[in-house]
């Protein structure tokens, strides 16, 4: 083999490898050219549903401020699930009649619903699922109280699964994380309801009715009953049910009064009524025989949620003091 047929081969040699590495080149820029496209499309896609799933989201919550509950069920898939943490509807309700029926009697409570997001709600979309996860604030006219206003703060999580091309909820969690009253008045209205809550203790004591009275304890309640025959402290409700039928059993007749206004003070989710209160008692061994007690009273309550029927915070006793401060015999009433 001559040297110039070497020179000729080496010479086709390296023009082949230039080509090659040409169309290698060329096709790793399509590749990644066509990479990049995806990406982008990938992109694309999600920004987009992510607004159309935000769009839902908001949607709910219209459906929710109008009490609509006809449009609120055609949001949810067959098998969803609505998880709803804190208040007197608290539990999970899995299927959508179960939803309907729990949103209707939500919308049962409420005359007028306003709502607002305190932040702008954060959307997640991964393939055929998506979360939206948000902060909001909802404003409420009790059916029973027009005259009030009062908030809802939610922490609110919608799970969506896209069905066909419509974006179904599948899974909800409602999580009350405070509530109260929108306006100056929030603890005059607070004040006026544990006053009243307190009346009605004493008159349910007055009228010798033991099932009203233990109805305002909670379940681990402490009554603190100093001086008397029934001195002692008495813990849970089996005992101090006790302790009001002894009390019930020494006195045919029972009357009381306020010496003065209780003075109701006001701690987060805790109420405590002071008062001065006087009862006049009839000795059931001796029906001819009246009494006066003085007794220093101390009522703490404890705000547990909302009562059902009236949208109103539910304050239940967690210690009781009955403090007799003075007794003794009258002549007539």
């Amino acid at each position: 083999m001559n040297e110039k047929y070497l020179k000729m081969v080496l010479a086709v040699f390296v023009v082949l490898t230039v080509v090659m590495a040409g169309l290698f080149v060329f096709e790793y820029s399509n590749a990644g050219n066509e990479k990049s496209n995806y990406n982008n499309l990938q992109t694309n896609y999600a920004t987009q549903q992510s607004k159309i799933v935000l769009d839902s989201a908001y949607s709910h919550w219209d459906y929710i401020a109008i009490e609509n509950a006809s449009l609120l069920k055609a949001q949810y898939s067959s098998n969803a699930t609505l998880h709803w943490i804190g208040g007197p509807l608290a539990g999970t309700y899995s299927g959508i009649t179960n939803i309907t029926a729990t949103w209707n009697k939500f919308f049962g409570l409420w005359s007028a619903v306003w709502y607002y997001t305190v932040t702008p709600p954060t959307v997640s979309v991964s393939g055929r699922d998506a979360m939206v996860v948000s902060s909001n604030q909802f404003v409420l006219t009790p059916v029973s109280s027009s005259q009030q206003v009062q908030y809802l703060n939610v922490s609110y999580t919608l799970n969506y699964f896209k069905s066909g091309n419509s974006w179904m909820i599948y899974h909800e969690t409602w999580h009350i994380v405070g509530a109260g009253f929108v306006s100056p008045a929030q603890q005059f209205v607070e004040k006026n309801y544990v006053n009243s809550l307190a009346f009605t203790h004493w008159n349910n004591i007055a009228i010798e009715n033991n099932t009203t009275v233990m109805e305002q304890y909670e379940a681990n309640a402490t009554l603190h009953w100093i001086g008397g025959p029934l001195n002692g402290t008495y813990s849970g409700l089996a005992k101090i049910n006790t302790t009001w039928n002894k009390f019930f059993g020494l006195w045919s007749a029972v009357w009381f009064y306020s010496e003065s206004p209780p003075i109701v003070t006001l701690s987060g989710k805790t109420a405590n009524v002071n008062a001065t209160v006087q009862f006049i008692v009839q000795n059931a061994a001796n029906t001819s025989q009246f009494k006066y007690i003085n007794v220093s009273y101390d009522i703490m309550y404890y705000n547990t949620g909302f009562i059902t029927s009236n949208g109103m915070p539910q304050f239940m006793i967690y210690n009781e003091i009955f403090h007799i401060t003075g007794s003794n015999t009258i002549s007539k009433i």
